[in-house]
């Protein structure tokens, strides 16, 4: 074995060696094991793996099985119904909300209303809940739903909307790239993410870091001046109107299905019980109800973060003990 030392060509035709092999082994890694360039899927249930063994297959295509919850399109006009409803039980409750409550990706009995709803019956209250949620209502939406579905006074003793933390709306030219909760359809890459995955796994991070910083900026500028007033207004108006009409309204503020350790919107569940509080109006936060949890458990499919069943029945059994404690339930059907 030779003791003559390297030339400095040498030294470094090895090191440009060794990164070289460094960055292929890297490569190679996030071949395998790096993320995809995958969609958010906010659009429809349809979903390309069937991780909790929860879906149905819808289709095949290209060879590969398309899995998710077949979704009635109607619903935008006649609401979600189960195909073999019982009419003879008196719809005294009506639910509100987009596509959260809807129920996108869950089974119509694994939804929030009708698990409450038979959670309801079960403890002797005769009745069941309208679930008139529409996918992409915000408040004018809800509201005006509403005014559509109570056009006969006394139609609901208890009207309940699940709010969702963008119905007080976002200022969408200040979220760039994918958004959090709406898909765009637009959205490109630098095209040497399909190239790298090295490259693709860094822009990834980078583009989850920058879409959450500004996302949350988003959300909480919603909650504050000009906008927040107004919206305090439009509900005040909202539970004028329930309570004129015979009912009492409830705003279950339901919260994003993020973190909750490091949770960045605590700020304005903190704001809407103020409000609930100064307004006098029933406001149930029920982010206290998930912080034990872990939100990827929650989540409808990794690349749908909507409320998966295990959720949904989380939420009716925290209402259900709110009507119950307020008295609510004694209200329904008398």
């Amino acid at each position: 074995m030779s003791d003559t030392p390297l030339s400095p060509r040498e030294k470094i035709f090895a090191l440009v060696f060794a990164l070289v092999a460094t960055a292929l082994l890297i490569e190679v890694g996030f071949r395998l094991v790096g993320p995809e360039d995958q969609g958010f899927n906010n659009r429809v249930a349809e979903y390309p793996s069937n991780p909790r063994g929860y879906f149905e297959e819808l289709r095949v295509e290209a060879d590969q099985p398309i899995y998710g919850v077949p979704m009635d399109e109607r619903v935008g006009l006649g609401g979600r119904t189960a195909k073999d409803i019982n009419t003879n039980v008196p719809a005294r409750i009506l639910g509100l909300g987009d596509s959260q409550a809807q129920g996108q990706g869950v089974n119509f009995e694994d939804t929030m209303y009708e698990k409450l709803s038979e959670k309801m019956n079960s403890q002797g209250v005769r009745t069941r809940i309208r679930n008139a949620a529409v996918r992409g209502y915000d408040l004018d939406e809800i509201t005006a739903r509403y005014t559509y579905e109570a056009r006969d006074r006394g139609s609901y003793d208890v009207v309940l909307y699940a709010m969702v933390l963008d119905d007080f709306g976002l200022e969408q030219n200040q979220i760039a790239g994918q958004a959090f909760i709406q898909s765009q359809n637009d959205r490109t890459f630098d095209p040497w993410r399909a190239r790298s995955a090295t490259w693709n796994f860094v822009a990834h991070i980078a583009e989850q870091w920058m879409l959450s910083k500004q996302t949350t900026a988003a959300y909480l500028q919603s909650y504050q001046g000009e906008n927040l007033a107004a919206r305090t207004q439009q509900l005040r108006r909202f539970d004028e109107q329930v309570r004129a009409d015979g009912g009492e309204l409830v705003i279950i503020v339901l919260p994003l299905l993020y973190d909750f350790k490091q949770y960045p919107f605590t700020e304005i569940h903190n704001t809407m019980r103020a409000l609930g509080e100064a307004e006098g109006i029933h406001v149930l936060d029920l982010l206290p109800a998930f912080q034990d949890l872990t939100a990827a458990d929650l989540w409808v499919h990794a690349i749908d973060h909507h409320p998966n069943e295990a959720a949904h029945a989380r939420i009716a059994e925290e209402v259900l003990g709110y009507l119950d404690q307020n008295g609510l339930l004694k209200t329904v059907g008398g």
